[in-house]
């Protein structure tokens, strides 16, 4: 994560209109296998694995492309290229998910926040000379994720990968806004009217920038329970949306701890009984 740059949604100039025709590449997309909703953490304790079967997901990812212990029955885990540049590259994570085909991912996601400094950081052109790699896996593949979807960063991504023809079948979105459904789906019509392609939320919720300290200046438990309730539904029936994944975050997390789903003991919030209930 990134918080000083999610501050404030960027705008862009640049057009892709001229090249997202209906002739342009779209692959079939493995989205609603199995459901829409899931959660974004790792699997690195008893607990985390408890939420997610306490939470009643469909899927996870936890950043990476090692398929995680404990993964619990039922639940689908989605491999992550994280980023490709001189401390990882993708060539190994894609060797670790073609290990891991016996149990066949439905899909991979692509760079994690690529524009972000301590997250993906790669240069656009990085991520080109990359992307044929992760095509390699012929699985449905996703964009990078962006700081935000639509980004300088992420247009001028999409517009010459898609000049070179190479394929895009989902585009990932990270969300963190205020605790207004209309606010995303607003985003969301946006998204998908720029980039035509089916969205996946991979990271998403509320979520308070100026806030200084846990328990000030957040939003309140109700507001964001409130969200919860009137928000999902809405992605539920959304056609362009074909997974969401709420953000893992823990209670202590100073912008996002208002949205935690589970306590520091792991037990589900009213929040996460909220998002169970979906």
């Amino acid at each position: 994560m990134t918080p000083n740059s999610r501050r404030h949604f960027l705008q862009s100039t640049l057009s892709l209109s001229s090249l997202l025709l209906p002739g342009a590449i779209m692959a079939q997309s493995a989205g609603k296998k199995g459901g829409k909703k899931g959660y974004a953490t790792g699997l690195k304790s008893a607990q985390q694995a408890k939420a997610v079967t306490d939470l009643k997901v469909k899927w996870i990812y936890n950043w990476t492309a090692k398929r995680p212990a404990g993964l619990p029955e039922g639940v689908e885990w989605v491999p992550m290229v994280f980023k490709d540049n001189e401390s990882q590259f993708a060539a190994r994570a894609v060797d670790e998910i073609r290990a891991d085909a016996a149990n066949k991912p439905s899909a991979v996601l692509g760079f994690n926040e690529p524009e972000g400094k301590d997250q993906g950081n790669m240069t656009v052109e990085q991520a080109l000379a990359a992307w044929p790699k992760l095509e390699e896996l012929k699985l449905p593949l996703g964009s990078p994720a962006g700081v935000h979807a639509d980004s300088p960063w992420m247009q001028a991504f999409m517009k010459e990968a898609l000049q070179r023809k190479y394929r895009i079948d989902f585009i990932t979105i990270h969300w963190y806004g205020g605790p207004t459904a209309s606010q995303l789906t607003s985003h969301l019509d946006k998204i998908a009217r720029l980039y035509k392609r089916p969205l996946w939320i991979t990271e998403f919720c509320p979520a308070d920038w100026t806030a200084t300290k846990t328990g000030k200046n957040q939003h309140a438990e109700k507001d964001v329970l409130r969200f919860i309730k009137d928000a999902l539904p809405r992605l539920e029936r959304s056609n362009d949306v074909e997974r969401y994944a709420w953000f893992g975050t823990a209670p202590g997390n100073t912008p996002t701890g208002c949205s935690a789903l589970c306590d520091a003991s792991g037990a589900l919030t009213k929040l996460g009984e909220a998002y169970a209930e979906v």
